[in-house]
């Protein structure tokens, strides 16, 4: 393998060399690493990210056959190549500064994330260039060699892992330009599957399809999906990527009473000036909230102060089962790069307190660096028994069983009385109707005896009664206004007052034409 020296390498200079990573145990867990496409392309694109750039362009379409990801970030040189990926797991990318020359908190950490490519395809190929230089890097990595055994790539005894070979050359361009092109070839079938899932424009797939489609478009189909799953596979692996990478948030994600409560996430991720194009579509974060009025829907802003982590963000709530499914949970994000997906059953929260409930929220949880080293190898899931997430989770847990309670209280408990007080009104309106029409015939006595009967107002309990008891008041007279009868307990009540009340003539004749309209 040849390292620049310190010189730059003049212009049609030919290199090879393997990428290695440091141990079998980082060999071993950087293979199949990635479960699906969308995680692959996030780490790329994180990568570009931590580049400094502001707009990444992800071409997948038409045939899937080529992807290409282009930016225009900082670029790199032949030896910070060598540098960074001739051994993967001594990166040197926070070497100089945890953040960007733009100040942003830098993804990437060891530079696995690099070799995600090979779960997607069989050959890279890159194209970059720095600002001010009229180098132009080209290299190609043949990930054939990832294929086989461990035994067979074993590099000094068991210090190193072959993961692929690379060819590059030193190629000229315009001193101005500072970019980087990544050209993955020969994607492999199952990823190539994915990735090619929309149907075409005159398919009746393509209403399952986001290709193509505006950013606004994509969150208004967001809200109205009950699931992801829904969708084809190309969608889906757009939306993981979205769901992933620091993009910012849509501005129709969630009611819009709660926007100025949540501002200062919007502002946070908008602020950053990171942009991704996938297929021409601006990718936002696919967070879309349907929500409803002011009263169907609750946020709370949560924060921790803690010895081991710090933390901030949001918990949201609605009634009724929240839709789409895939954002019922909690995220969790560190450096604004999520943590793999939802956590469906919040951190391991107690699945029998506030059971329904939990199906109502959806929360989003901003850690600061220290949980960091909790994260597993594979940026998808956390160290059960690292002190940071053990507080974290401890935390949380506490805030959102009391989040539960006031779900409880103010999306089920309130609209349920507040809906029985309006059936109870509208029930006792058609009482009022239905005594005016007899007042002719029956006296007016009669009829002012029926609306007294049952007042609009339930009658107040007594002022030292107590709330408890007044509760239970309003419920029971609204109850008896609102009760459904059986047949059969309408007769019972019927016959024993007809009987009581009614010649025997006048109570058959009663009977009989009360029997002719029931049976309708």
């Amino acid at each position: 393998m040849t390292i620049a020296s310190e010189p730059a390498p003049e212009h049609g200079t030919q290199f090879k060399g393997e990428i290695t990573v440091g141990s079998r145990i980082i060999d071993d867990l950087s293979s199949g690493l990635y479960k699906s496409p969308a995680a692959c392309l996030k780490e790329l694109i994180n990568n570009s990210y931590d580049a400094d750039a502001t707009i990444v362009r992800v071409m997948v379409k038409p045939d899937a056959d080529r992807i290409i990801i282009e930016d225009d970030g900082e670029g790199m040189t032949q030896s910070q190549f060598v540098s960074h990926f001739s051994r993967i797991s001594e990166s040197h990318k926070r070497d100089d500064s945890e953040y960007t020359a733009s100040g942003r908190p830098k993804i990437g950490k060891i530079g696995i994330g690099f070799i995600a490519a090979n779960e997607l395809c069989e050959e890279m190929e890159i194209y970059s260039t720095t600002r001010g230089s009229t180098e132009l890097l080209h290299v190609t990595i043949d990930f054939e060699m990832m294929r086989l055994p461990p035994e067979q790539r074993r590099r000094g005894g068991e210090s190193a892992y072959a993961k692929g070979d690379y060819y590059g050359e030193v190629l000229q361009t315009a001193q101005e330009d500072h970019y980087t092109k990544i050209f993955l070839k020969r994607v492999r079938g199952e990823a190539r599957n994915i990735l090619v899932g929309a149907g075409s424009p005159t398919s009746p797939i393509r209403e399952s399809s986001l290709y193509g489609l505006k950013a606004e478009t994509v969150t208004a189909r967001l809200a109205s999906l009950n699931s992801w799953s829904s969708l084809d596979g190309y969608s889906q692996t757009m939306l993981g990527v979205a769901l992933n990478v620091p993009v910012p948030y849509a501005p129709a994600w969630i009611p819009d009473e709660h926007r100025p409560s949540l501002a200062e996430f919007e502002e946070q991720a908008k602020a950053l000036a990171f942009q991704v194009e996938y297929d021409g579509t601006p990718l936002l974060k696919p967070i879309a909230l349907r929500g409803g009025d002011e009263s169907e829907s609750i946020v709370r802003i949560v924060e921790l102060d803690g010895d081991h982590v710090g933390a901030q963000g949001w918990i949201y709530a609605q009634r009724g089962v929240l839709r789409p499914e895939d954002l019922n949970g909690v995220l969790i994000r560190i450096r604004n790069a999520a943590v793999g997906e939802y956590s469906k059953n919040f951190l391991d929260f107690p699945h029998a307190e506030g059971t329904l409930f939990q199906r109502w929220i959806s929360a989003e949880i901003y850690a600061d660096d220290r949980l960091e080293d909790a994260l597993n190898i594979d940026r998808r899931t956390l160290r059960d028994t690292h002190p940071a997430y053990v507080e974290l989770r401890k935390w949380f847990h506490k805030e959102l069983s009391d989040f539960i309670r006031e779900v409880r209280r103010e999306l089920y408990v309130k609209p349920s009385e507040q809906r029985q007080k309006e059936r109870n009104t509208a029930e006792v309106t058609r009482i009022k109707a239905a005594a005016s029409r007899v007042k002719d015939t029956l006296g007016a006595d009669v009829a002012r005896k029926i609306e007294d009967a049952f007042p609009v107002t339930p009658p107040a309990a007594p002022a030292d009664s107590g709330t408890t008891r007044a509760r239970r008041s309003t419920k029971a007279a609204a109850h008896s206004v609102n009760r459904k009868y059986s047949v059969s307990e309408v007769y019972e009540i019927v016959l024993e007052v007809a009987n009581e009340t009614l010649s025997k003539e006048a109570a058959q004749k009663f009977i009989e034409e009360l029997t002719k309209r029931l049976r309708g």
